[in-house]
């Protein structure tokens, strides 16, 4: 009589497979890293980097969960550096042109008040923004080195 096998289709688990991070974690991240940042510009009396941590919160979350464990940090910390200027900016820029588009009903066409307000923008993120990678890309890559590690945690 031949004899049959019987096999069960059994997941063992790795551990070099982990699950993708949620956005928190690397909301969380980038939150405590902005604000040490900001912190040392009140020292320097540089009010200015208190923008950095909505910002930097705000695109940690966006691009917490595409960091991975064995991915590489530099393209995740330029992007990094990148959003959190372009809404550090926004943050500047949005208010001023709330109120432009608040005072174009008594003559000005809307329109022309949204350019207004995205033309600043965009000359802001030119003049500021560039030199304010100088301080982005370094904060980025701390960032992405420290989410790397807790995305190669298991869970």
């Amino acid at each position: 009589m031949d004899t049959m096998t019987w096999t069960a289709a059994v997941e063992l688990p790795r551990d070099d497979a982990v699950t993708p991070l949620g956005g928190w974690p690397g909301a969380g991240v980038a939150f405590s890293i902005a604000l040490v940042a900001a912190l040392i510009g009140l020292g320097f009396e540089a009010p200015f980097l208190l923008l950095g941590i909505p910002a930097a919160t705000t695109a940690g979350w966006f691009f917490g969960p595409k960091v991975r464990p064995g991915g590489g940090v530099a393209d995740a910390a330029i992007c990094m550096a990148i959003l959190t200027t372009a809404i550090a900016d926004a943050l500047v820029v949005v208010p001023s042109a709330l109120a432009s588009l608040w005072s174009s009903f008594g003559g000005i066409d809307p329109l022309t008040a949204v350019a207004g307000g995205v033309a600043l923008w965009g000359i802001g993120l030119a003049i500021v923004g560039i030199p304010m990678l100088f301080i982005t890309v370094p904060c980025g890559l701390v960032w992405a080195v420290l989410v790397r590690m807790l995305a190669g945690r298991p869970r």
